[in-house]
């Protein structure tokens, strides 16, 4: 590996550039110190050594990021040797895991003498959790002013996206947060009532709660390929929101996405639903993508996207209750309903369970009356 890394350095330094691999060099010693502030821990070094590896590593890494962007092109254009689907995959996934990060300032002093194509890199990365799959047409350079840290920084933010203002505002919000009843699965949302529906991107903020209608809920999420490289990178960009810390809602959205994903799953059925409302497309199968998602969550934080669409969940579910109660007793009875014919038969156990609520409403000291 380190052959080809070498092998990489001088095609990036060399081809379609004026400059000589010296120049690149001393680019990269001049924050090689700068850089040195962003590991945790003494590399084990010397300066010389570890401005080689920032250089090799740097050249490898934007090298590859220009075979990505452009297709690899011809094969007679690059004089590296030609990488296998297999290998382009792994060196996929490796190069964004959080442990492999080189800080932003290396690439940044690389790319001073020599223009990559990274937004057209990024869309073409994160267009592999696109169900559609289709690669970017045309280049966004220059799409915001987003200062990263590393590459899957730059990566995690491009890929969760702004925050909709489909979230929206309901009474409650002025009020104290009421508690949040137990959601326990995909399933379940369907049998009170809320409809959940594939959203428009893949983007990882794309989730809200709001009315489909008068009568039912509707939680949006975003449809979502999952794969081996796209379970890796979820992973990864939650480790990094862990690592760096932070309070606002883009500081833990891959994170909010993966806990709200863990909440709707309880068993295999869940996850089945959630493919047939076109919300998971897994390459695994049920059980795998299950346990992917159970035993990644208990490690990761919330943040406020997740708090706030369970919230919202709940306060749809307390003011709803009467409604529910029947959509409930319809909903687990409807083949019965549809085959048994008796109109008299079903009215019973329906006004039983109004009745029986708004008994219920009456004796509760203090409850306020709740609307139909």
């Amino acid at each position: 590996m380190e052959e080809i890394k070498k092998m990489a350095a001088n095609e990036f330094c060399c081809s379609s550039t004026a400059h000589q691999v010296r120049d690149f060099y001393l680019n990269v010693q001049e924050v090689a110190e700068q850089a040195r502030e962003f590991y945790a821990h003494d590399v084990g070094m010397n300066d010389n050594d570890f401005t080689a590896m920032l250089f090799f590593d740097g050249c490898f890494l934007l090298q590859f990021m220009t075979m990505v962007a452009l297709d690899r092109g011809p094969q007679k254009l690059w004089k590296m040797p030609q990488l296998s689907e297999n290998w382009m995959q792994r060196i996929s996934r490796d190069i964004l895991l959080v442990e492999n990060q080189i800080p932003w300032v290396v690439l940044e002093a690389l790319m001073r003498l020599k223009h990559v194509l990274v937004d057209r890199y990024i869309a073409d990365t994160i267009s592999n959790f696109d169900v559609k799959g289709a690669k970017p047409q045309v280049d966004c350079e220059g799409a915001d002013k987003y200062q990263p840290f590393h590459l899957l920084d730059l990566v995690r933010h491009r890929q969760i996206g702004p925050f909709r203002s489909r979230m929206v505002a309901v009474a409650h919000e002025a009020e104290a947060p009421r508690p949040i009843l137990n959601i326990s699965s995909a399933l379940e949302l369907a049998e009170v009532g809320v409809h959940i529906t594939a959203g428009k991107t893949a983007r990882l903020s794309d989730m809200a709660v709001g009315k489909k209608n008068p009568l039912f809920g509707n939680l949006w999420l975003p449809p979502v390929y999952l794969s081996e490289l796209t379970m890796s990178l979820l992973i990864n960009m939650a480790a990094f929101e862990m690592l760096q810390g932070g309070t606002s809602d883009a500081d833990y959205g891959a994170s909010s996405y993966m806990q709200i994903m863990a909440v709707l799953m309880n068993r295999e059925d869940d996850v089945r639903e959630l493919r047939a409302k076109h919300i998971l497309y897994p390459v695994f199968s049920d059980q795998e993508t299950l346990g992917f998602f159970k035993s990644v969550c208990p490690y990761l934080r919330k943040g406020g996207q997740y708090d706030r669409v369970l919230q919202r969940l709940s306060n749809y579910q307390q003011d709803r209750m009467v409604r529910i109660t029947l959509h409930k007793f319809v909903y687990n009875n409807l083949k019965y309903l549809l085959t048994s014919g008796s109109a008299f038969g079903l009215l019973i156990p329906i006004l039983r369970a109004v009745l029986s609520l708004k008994d219920a409403n009456r004796s509760a000291p203090g409850a306020p009356p709740r609307a139909l």
